[in-house]
């Protein structure tokens, strides 16, 4: 892994911590945290306005893609398909304690990012079942395209175990 895939992944391990239930010191986040400088009439305009990065997105993603991604050494294969907000997701990896290939199924969610896009990873289950898999950690990828458009696309587990994903479109 080089010195750029390297700090992105810090970059957003640090800036994501918010999204795991980790909040600062001072226990405000961007969306409690209200200006110091205005009057007490732009605050109260001010809350019924949100802000771009933490809100929903304007705009859904739609398509079905191939993911390839690493944990821990396992090399892991998804088929990921958006329906705007929502989705689903299929991937297969060996599992070295049981020493065969499972398939595991998660509800997928798009959510906006300060730095780009988040796709959080809910309910991991046995593929084809309602039956949770009691050790798989839901995946969420982060998504982004630099000024130089450089596509920066990373997947970091709820275990904070990240590797950079390669995607392939499917059509």
């Amino acid at each position: 892994m080089n010195i750029r895939q390297t700090a992105w992944i810090w970059i957003l391990v640090v800036s994501s911590m918010g999204l795991f239930g980790i909040e600062s010191a001072n226990g405000k986040s961007a969306k409690t945290e209200s200006p110091t400088t205005a009057s007490s009439t732009d605050v109260a305009q001010s809350s019924q306005v949100t802000i771009a990065q933490v809100s929903e997105l304007v705009t859904p993603i739609y398509g079905t893609w191939k993911l390839r991604h690493s944990v821990g050494g396992i090399a892991h294969e998804s088929i990921l398909k958006m329906n705007g907000y929502s989705g689903t997701m299929r991937t297969r990896y060996y599992n070295t304690e049981l020493r065969k290939t499972e398939a595991v199924d998660q509800t997928m969610r798009l959510t906006a990012h300060p730095r780009g896009l988040l796709i959080l990873g809910y309910n991991p289950v046995y593929a084809g079942t309602s039956i949770k898999h009691p050790t798989y950690l839901p995946d969420n990828f982060f998504f982004s395209i630099t000024p130089i458009g450089e596509k920066i696309f990373l997947n970091c587990d709820d275990g904070n175990q990240c590797s950079p994903v390669d995607a392939e479109e499917i059509r």
